[in-house]
């Protein structure tokens, strides 16, 4: 039982300006929280600090994932698009996401024994999001799409 990450794609809508430093423009829009993750993920150093800290991490031993799962708050497809005024209309759900960088929002999924989680990483300057969620029995996700500041998801169904 391990997550697995998903690629999620551009719908060709560019409501978000990339932010970039070789050559690329900032914007005035951007805040220093935005600056300081592209600065820290420019760092190639950054991969040996993380590195080391998996490897100290190790010598206490890993807290199982099944016991993390078991302590965190699993919700329903239908409670996930309610709590963040979302919609779902058939297979595909929407999910508005304005205050995330497109970026470093992640989506994962692991299979469990009950069936397929997911969960959705979206840091933000004061926490961000984080919301794990069961698809519907026999569900898995097919397709992720950014269209401007909306996460879609299209589910299918291989029961």
């Amino acid at each position: 039982m391990a997550w697995r990450r998903l690629e999620i794609g551009d719908s060709g809508d560019s409501a978000e300006d990339e932010i970039g430093f070789g050559g690329g423009s900032l914007g005035l829009d951007i805040t220093a929280s935005e600056v300081h993750s592209q600065f820290l993920s420019d760092l190639p150093h950054m991969s040996e600090v993380s590195e080391a800290h998996g490897k100290f991490l190790g010598q206490f031993g890993e807290v199982p994932e099944s016991t993390v799962m078991a302590n965190s708050e699993i919700t329903s497809v239908g409670e996930l698009v309610t709590e963040l005024g979302g919609s779902i209309e058939g297979s595909f759900m929407e999910i508005p996401m304005p205050s995330a960088n497109r970026r470093n929002v992640v989506l994962e999924v692991m299979e469990a024994e009950s069936g397929t989680i997911a969960r959705i990483i979206a840091p933000s300057g004061f926490g961000g999001v984080l919301r794990t969620f069961r698809l519907p029995t026999g569900s898995f996700i097919s397709g992720a799409t950014w269209n401007g500041h909306n996460l879609g998801l299209s589910l299918e169904d291989h029961s």
